[in-house]
């Protein structure tokens, strides 16, 4: 995704990812192991999606996600993007 590959290369932000994934779906990127490159290695996170997550699921898994997330990476700012892109 564009938001994901802006920052692929760079430490100076941690890009969070829950998407749907697989079977073919547009744009075809956020694998688990699309972690970043270069200074940017383990700054992107991608949590792939099935068909039929509903709010609970969802909910447990966004929430230790970014629990940890936040306790490691620390950031001075938050900013939520939802399928702008």
């Amino acid at each position: 995704d564009g938001v994901e590959e802006a920052f692929f290369t760079t430490d100076r932000v941690m890009t969070v990812s829950f998407h749907k994934y697989g079977d073919f779906f547009f744009p075809g990127t956020g694998d688990v192991k699309d972690v970043g490159i270069r200074a940017g290695k383990y700054y992107s996170v991608n949590v792939p999606l099935r068909d039929g997550v509903n709010d609970d699921a969802y909910q447990r898994l966004f929430k230790p996600v970014m629990e940890e997330v936040m306790n490691l990476y620390r950031p001075s700012a938050l900013v939520l993007q939802c399928g702008a892109d």
